[in-house]
């Protein structure tokens, strides 16, 4: 079995890999694709380059409560169980009783579910999980609390692996289930519909063989990767790759058990099912809180407060988002950073969400993508919310009926004020241009509030879509500036036209609509013409006999007007008149002298009596008369010769210029000046010879009249100024109020100034608001405040900080005594460590920090808090990081946190123990966990005075080992004072230290044999160095192997203890020759006789060899060689 050691965040963890040298290799690339999606430990203190990764851990640990199984051993009572695991006569038995936890000085047979989270408590193998006997389906459910991103996961069974399960993973808290694997002894019949062998795509559903063998019977693992490391990962947010990674649940089935037979627990009997169940040592599921690479650090998910301690190791599920993003995953963007679309963080550019601009007047707004795509991907933050009257994506513009105070900033809150139209005559009952304010008219509607009908209309009405009717009036009669009345749709006739409709001309006018007056006077002639009347459509004239013409001016073809002289009466044929005083000369013929008083009677009897005539005398006087020219109005005193007229003066005319001509006025030295009287507000345009002062209409002044009266304005359709009452003067051309009175502004004194509220339309006089007293009182809280049109209440608009009906009370997250004058609302000096949502996060009155968040603690939460270090002020509490064996315990407990510097993160160092985190030895120091001892390496063999600062070891010489390098090493043998000699054993063969340091010989690892431990043992694979061991029923057929072969052994010890006394016996048979060798040599040295040698020769073979022949019969060699056979 090999070990691989994967260190990754923060933690080492031995993941135990039953492979072959491929699967190894394949091991190690999986690790190294998914370290690109999780990042090595040194990465994980915070959000270098922008993207953020949270640590990895076990998502088993502190979940016991979210772990279940469907069965479990013993939940309702004892049952026994059996296992296989030993190879004696008769197999072994015990009890499950899972009615308690879990206790290993007084319930070690409890056999719940949580007993297989990782404690690395060093007896953890005497616990375990185990399913009831016989029960083929069972499942194994992890419930996490939020999405979790899932590495790998690892079981590590007591019993047989199952010969046929699957493991399943859910990512809507158990409402759908995907398979992630299919694992079975025999795919092909357990699961016939997936496809074996290798994936074809990273997300390829298969069913893998590997991990359903029946070998080992104990400690066998099956491991699950979330990700396939022979595919390479190009975008590790792929939906694809996500949807791999990503759970809330964890689902392992088993669905069928491995059996071996009954042929063991058969014989005693036992119901069969005793030896069939799910043992589990272990389960581990490594995975870490899944933030999209916005956070590298997570607390509790329901955790209100984000400081809550919890079981060492445990790996939280609600990130601590950073990049302005919130959620449990940092899913989303704060509530006001949505102007751009959120996204998962990437290697170049961390994607944060940006702030909404709303002006101020919002702090809450969301994305829209037709906004972003409108704005060239800009700006796609549109605002929710907005006050102050406010509406548009960054509340710029001013809601309907509302425009903007052009003297106002965009960000000011009052800049926004109501339109005051009149409802009758704008569009949705009082819009107006958001911009400048103009109301917005209905069709037949016009003014600056929408208040008045059109030229030609009349009338105005809610109830009427157009505002107003059109003026049944013939337009060519009307007045051009008002054709009717725009209240009872009477017609205004022009000055010579009349009629309910303006449609004729009045007698002796004609041509309706050619002059601004209406109509054209008839212009008959006096004398041609019957009358002065004439035809009002065409303007003819009556005529007299033999008279033509439009207004009868000439005669009739064959007629001829008389000249001016035509009759002609002589004054010296005219009589006298009866005069006593003055009397009457004649000169002769030609001339009458007549004197002043006197006169002439001239007698008519050739012309018609009833007509007019104009008499013309000719006379001349007898002597020059003076010019008398006016020196106003002439240029000098001079006159014409004849007739006397004198130079006028321009606008000036009369023999002595002493008179203004028509339509001019202001007779004086510089002549006389034109009226130039506005026809649009004059009645005609004659004005006054002495003022110039021309005859205005109604609301009509000005000398010219080309003004409206004061309180009137909209010349020259001058109206009353709609001031509701509140000022006596408005801007003669905007209409816009002036000097508004009683607390009242607007361009109509429509609306209260700040600080008052009313309605001086419906004539609410302003009254000053209450919030919770006046303004200028020091204790004022609002910008304004507006009455309520449901209840009639007054409402306080607050200042930011302020909130109730008289903004009398702090918002969350604000503070103040507001019982004192001048005090305000202010925020919370919390630095931004508080929940502004949360009303009790900071003390409402002295502003302290109460619920500090983001491990931050302190008055104003400037600080973090015990077992944090950071910057708080930047919200970079981060958990301090020690190793517990390396640090003071009074400072580092083992059941809660580690106090480490509250800046540098340094923990609080044993001594000896260096590091940030007190993980590591001094040189020259080793034995963390000790307490860091000297390394004392021996001088000698050593190669230097450093050791390992884990376990000790001493860098060694070769053939020298040991921790201080004072013994012969691995595979050597020796003094280590002398010399250390290669005992030159196979070390893949060998257990350690390879051979005896003593003698040299080689110490083979079990099913290993052979002089340098380099072959396999008899009954194991001969496949060297696995030599793994044959089938378990292989095993029971040895034990007899081996009982006869020791049986054997003992016989043939008995055989060679029979040979060792024949030896010796022959070794005295030996020696009696010897003695006969020497009685014959005695014999040959004495020259005896042959009688006496014969008879010493006698006496020699009588005795000895009969005891030998006598021990030899006593052997019984038939039945020696019956035992050895």
């Amino acid at each position: 079995m090999v070990c691989y050691d994967l260190v990754h965040c923060k933690e080492t963890y031995p993941l135990r890999f039953l492979y072959s040298d491929d699967d190894r290799n394949q091991v190690l690339s999986f690790l190294r694709v998914l370290l690109l999606l999780l990042v090595p430990a040194d990465l994980q203190e915070g959000c270098e380059g922008g993207l953020c990764y949270p640590s990895l851990g076990d998502l088993m640990v502190g979940r016991a409560a979210q772990l279940s199984a469907s069965s479990t051993c013993g939940l309702n009572g004892p049952q026994n169980y059996c296992i296989l695991g030993y190879l004696e006569e008769e197999q072994k038995c015990f009890t499950c009783d899972s009615r308690s936890p879990y206790n290993r000085h007084n319930n070690h047979y409890s056999h719940q579910i949580e007993n297989v989270i990782t404690t690395f408590e060093p007896e953890r193998k005497m616990k375990w999980w185990q399913s009831e006997n016989g029960v083929q389906q069972v499942s194994i459910q992890l419930d996490l609390e939020t999405v979790f991103q899932f590495s790998h996961l690892v079981l590590t069974f007591k019993s047989f692996r199952p010969a046929a399960m699957l493991v399943e993973r859910s990512k809507d808290f158990g409402r759908t289930w995907k398979v992630f694997r299919y694992f079975a002894a025999d795919c092909a019949n357990d699961f016939p519909r997936v496809s074996e062998g290798l994936a074809e795509s990273i997300d390829d559903l298969i069913c893998d063989s590997r991990y359903s063998r029946p070998e080992p019977s104990t400690d066998g693992e099956v491991v699950l990767k979330a990700l396939d490391p022979n595919f390479h990962i190009d975008d590790p947010y792929d939906p694809i790759i996500q949807d791999l990674i990503t759970m809330t649940n964890l689902r392992v089935n088993f669905t069928r058990l491995f059996t071996l037979g009954d042929n063991l627990l058969g014989r005693r009997r036992r119901n069969p099912q005793d030896k069939y169940y799910y043992a589990l040592y272990e389960m581990v599921v490594r995975g870490s809180c899944f933030c999209n690479g916005h956070a590298s650090q997570c607390m509790p998910v329901y955790s209100t407060r984000g400081d809550t301690f919890s079981e060492p190791g445990m790996v939280h599920g609600r990130c601590m988002c950073q990049h302005n993003t919130m959620g449990n995953n940092c899913e989303k963007c704060q509530d006001f950073y949505n102007d751009a679309p959120w996204r998962p963080a990437g290697n170049n550019d961390p994607y944060v969400c940006k702030k909404c601009n709303c002006n101020g007047h919002s702090e809450q707004c969301h994305f829209d993508m037709n906004h972003y795509i409108a704005t060239g991907q800009v700006s796609g933050g549109v605002c929710d919310n907005c006050r102050n009257n406010r509406v548009g994506a960054q509340c710029e513009h001013c809601q309907p009926r509302y425009y903007r105070d052009p003297q106002r900033s965009v960000q000011d809150p009052a800049a926004c004020v109501p339109c005051a139209c009149h409802p009758a005559g704008s569009v949705e009952g009082g819009l107006c241009d958001p911009v400048t304010g103009r109301c917005m008219c209905k069709q037949n509607v016009e003014g600056e509030r929408c208040d008045q009908c059109k030229l030609g209309f009349y009338g105005l009405s809610q109830e009427d879509q157009s505002g107003c009717q059109r003026c049944r009036c013939n337009f060519l009669g009307t007045k051009r500036t008002s054709p009717c009345d725009q209240t009872t749709g009477q017609c205004i006739c022009e000055h010579f036209a009349h009629g309910p409709e303006c449609d004729q001309c009045v007698p002796g006018y004609w041509g309706l609509g050619n002059t601004v007056y209406g109509c054209l006077p008839c212009d008959c002639d006096i004398g041609g013409a019957f009358s002065t009347e004439c035809s009002s459509v065409n303007g003819q004239c009556q005529c007299r006999a033999n008279m033509i013409g439009l207004s009868c001016s000439e005669p009739a073809p064959g007629y001829f007007l008389a000249p001016l002289d035509f009759y002609l009466y002589e004054a010296e044929n005219a009589a006298p008149l009866d005069t006593k005083y003055v009397p009457v000369t004649w000169t002769g013929p030609g001339f009458v002298r007549l004197q002043d008083g006197a006169g002439l009677r001239f007698a008519i009897t050739n012309v018609p009596l009833n007509l007019y005539y104009h008499l013309v005398i000719r006379y001349a006087t007898e002597v020059c008369i003076s010019c008398k020219c006016n020196r106003d109005g002439s240029f000098s005193s001079s006159c014409s010769k004849f007739g006397g007229q004198c130079d006028c003066k321009p606008n000036v005319i009369g023999r002595c210029c002493d008179t203004c001509a028509p339509l001019t006025y202001g007779f004086g030295p510089n002549g006389c000046s034109p009226c130039n009287c506005e026809p649009s507000g004059s009645k005609a345009e004659v004005c006054d010879y002495r003022t110039g002062q021309c005859p205005c209409h109604n609301k009509v002044t000005g000398r010219r009249c080309d003004q409206c009266l004061p309180g009137n304005y909209g010349f020259p359709n001058c109206r009353r100024c709609q001031c509701n009452g509140l000022a006596e003067l408005c801007d003669p051309i905007t209409g816009v109020c002036l000097n508004c009175k009683e607390h009242s502004t607007g361009p109509h004194c429509e609306r209260c100034v700040e600080g008052y509220f009313g309605d001086p339309v419906s004539r609410d006089t302003c009254m000053p608001c209450q919030c919770p007293d006046v303004k200028g009182s020091g204790r004022f809280f609002a910008r304004t405040c507006n009455k309520d049109p449901n209840s009639l209440v007054p409402s306080c608009e607050c200042e930011t900080g302020h909130q109730g009906l008289r903004c009398d009370v702090c918002v969350p997250g604000y503070y103040g005594n507001l019982l004192l004058p001048g005090a305000r609302c202010k925020e919370c000096p919390c630095n931004n460590n508080i929940d502004p949502r949360d009303g009790k996060a900071c003390d409402a009155v002295t502003g302290e920090c109460l619920r500090c968040l983001h491990n931050t603690h302190g008055p104003n939460c400037q600080t973090c808090r015990p077992g944090y270090y950071g910057n708080a002020l930047l919200r970079d509490c981060r958990e301090c990081v020690c190793d517990q064996l390396g640090t003071e315990l009074t400072r580092c407990p083992l059941d809660g946190p580690c106090f480490c510097d509250a800046v540098t993160g340094q923990c609080p160092c044993r001594a000896g123990v260096v590091g940030v985190r007190c993980d590591q030895c001094e040189d020259g120091y080793w034995g963390l966990q000790s307490g860091c001892q000297p390394c004392n390496c021996n001088p000698q063999h050593a190669l230097s005075n450093l050791c390992d600062k884990i376990t000790g070891q001493c860098p060694c010489e070769q053939g020298y080992g040991g921790k201080q390098c004072g013994e012969c090493a691995e595979n050597h043998f020796g003094n280590p004072d002398i010399q250390c000699i290669s005992c030159d054993c196979n070390m893949e063969g060998t257990v350690h230290p390879g051979c005896d340091p003593y003698t040299g010989e080689c110490m083979c690892r079990p099913g290993v044999s052979g002089i340098f431990c380099d072959e396999c043992a008899p009954g194991h694979d001969p496949v060297f160095p696995a030599c793994e061991p044959c089938h378990t029923c292989f095993l029971l057929w040895e034990k007899k192997v081996t009982d006869i072969t020791q049986e054997l052994n003992e016989k043939l010890k008995n055989l060679t203890n029979t040979l060792k006394k024949i030896r010796k016996l022959h070794a005295d048979f030996m020696k009696d020759e010897e003695k006969v060798k020497e009685a014959n040599g005695i014999v040959e040295a004495s020259r005896q006789t042959r009688q006496d040698t014969k008879r010493e020769l006698a006496k020699c073979q009588q005795r000895p060899l009969d005891v030998l022949e006598k021990k030899v019969k006593a052997l019984n060699v038939a039945q020696l060689n019956e035992e050895v056979r």
